[in-house]
């Protein structure tokens, strides 16, 4: 776990400092508000500094590093829920962003709590229902509906 640490520490470190790097090409203030460039900049210098904390840490830590394991099993798990929102947002042309979002509410509940087929399959059809309705009918959001227009 050591490892990984490391390695995340270093990875949001150096995308930290790239989004500073981007946001310094962009406007910092407005007339009388900031500009498009405030926000990614300061959130670029917080990313940097809280990853140099998080890897200061760490290589101070050594104990974590006699283990020798790269991942725990809650790394794996969180290693499958990214491969599944990826796999749902490369079919979101076809599902739709509210029958892609309770797909992925549902999957996640299935996999990280062991619910039963029943609650995730209720859960995906009240999640689908419910962000079409809130963002697609309520708040008037246009959502990228797929094939069925959801």
């Amino acid at each position: 776990m050591w490892y990984a640490n490391i390695i995340a520490g270093v990875a949001i470190f150096f995308l930290g400092i790239g989004t500073s790097v981007l946001a310094w090409r962009l406007p910092y203030t407005m007339e009388s508000s900031p500009g498009p460039g405030f926000l990614p900049l300061w959130l670029g210098i917080i990313m940097a500094i809280c990853s140099a904390f998080v890897i200061a840490q760490d290589l101070k830590n050594k104990e974590s590093y006699k283990s020798g394991k790269l991942f725990v099993p809650e790394t794996v798990k969180c290693i499958q829920v990214l491969a599944l929102i990826v796999a749902v947002f490369l079919v979101l042309p076809i599902l739709g962003f509210s029958l892609g979002l309770g797909i992925v509410t549902g999957a996640c509940m299935r996999m990280m709590g062991k619910h039963s087929w029943l609650s995730c399959g209720a859960t995906v059809i009240a999640s689908a229902i419910s962000i079409h309705y809130l963002f697609g009918v309520w708040l008037t959001i246009p959502l990228p509906g797929g094939l069925i227009g959801w």
